[in-house]
């Protein structure tokens, strides 16, 4: 009787080895196949026939996620609201690096008049110095944009759907790391001028694999600062060029970055400086040289993956 119940046992303890081992062959592949690794797009949307200087991406993730950073000119909102619509009409998170016209004017004039019905989950922007701003602008500063966005967003600002990052931040968006490496803050409002550019975020967007690292209007006055700081974190995929690649940060500092790619938000005007007054052809040949492919307006509507 024993070596029957013993046999038995065995049989028992096999079948179900063969029945886990069938599991592990059939039933995990399908769960690995719903968690497959995330992958974004990155868009820049330059126009060839753009007259001015701008700044608009989306990054896409494979999940549907989107993310919106800036949108350009208040003239560009029905373009801005054309691309939105196209890629569900919803926004999990709208970065505003700074609240210049030539980047926050297009989501101003949405959230004036949203007709299409874009959903914006939350903004994420820099905390302005609303008095040492206004005591310092000039005349291209268009301080009343920068009102104009503070009193559109005051009710999401209520609902605790607006937030300002600030320098050292560090969070996951949409599947991203990001890492904030300048933003407004007390060392902006000793400037005497431009505060607003460089008041803009700096920030990193890294994938398991690959990363983007967004400028925004930041220049020299803060390359100093931001390398001391985070020259060990600068390194990226990719890089969106400060101050639309014209009178920004210097070579040394694209040199710790060491991208694949660079992106110009500028026309020819400016890229090519066709009026002899921009300096951003310099650094478009310091990348050239680098064999670090070029993105401009020239080039249209143009896409890199992260991952």
């Amino acid at each position: 009787m024993m070596s029957s119940f013993k046999t038995r046992s065995i049989g028992f303890f096999r079948a179900l080895c063969a029945f886990l081992f069938f599991f592990l062959l059939t039933g995990f592949p399908a769960q690995a196949k719903s968690t497959k690794a995330l992958r974004w797009t990155v868009t820049q949307y330059g126009r060839a026939d753009a007259a001015k200087q701008s700044m608009f991406y989306t990054i896409r993730s494979s999940s549907g996620k989107l993310m919106v950073i800036d949108g350009g000119w208040e003239s560009q909102a029905d373009y801005v609201r054309e691309v939105i619509r196209s890629l569900g009409n919803k926004v999990d998170v709208w970065i505003i690096t700074h609240p210049h016209p030539d980047h926050v004017g297009a989501l101003n004039a949405i959230l004036k008049n949203n007709d299409t019905g874009i959903r914006i989950k939350r903004i994420y922007t820099t905390k302005v110095h609303a008095g040492r701003y206004k005591a310092t602008k000039q005349p291209w500063d268009e301080y009343q944009v920068y009102e104009e966005f503070r009193a559109l967003t005051k009710e999401m600002k209520k609902k605790k759907k607006l937030r300002y990052l600030k320098e050292g931040d560090e969070l996951n968006v949409i599947g991203l790391h990001m890492t904030v490496f300048n933003s407004w803050d007390s060392t902006v409002d000793k400037l005497s001028v431009n505060l607003c550019n460089q008041g803009s975020l700096m920030f990193k967007l890294e994938g398991k694999k690959k990363s983007i690292l967004f400028c925004g209007d930041v220049g020299s006055p803060r390359q100093k600062r931001i390398l001391k700081r985070y020259k060990k974190q600068l390194k990226a995929t990719y890089v969106q060029c400060g101050h639309h690649g014209n009178w920004g940060l210097t070579k040394a500092f694209y040199r710790r970055v060491a991208p694949q790619a660079a992106f110009f938000d500028a026309p020819a005007s400016i890229t090519q400086n066709t009026t002899g007054f921009y300096d951003a052809p310099a650094l478009i040949a310091y990348f050239r040289d680098k064999n670090v492919k070029v993105y401009t307006f020239g080039n249209g509507t143009n896409s890199v993956k992260l991952k």
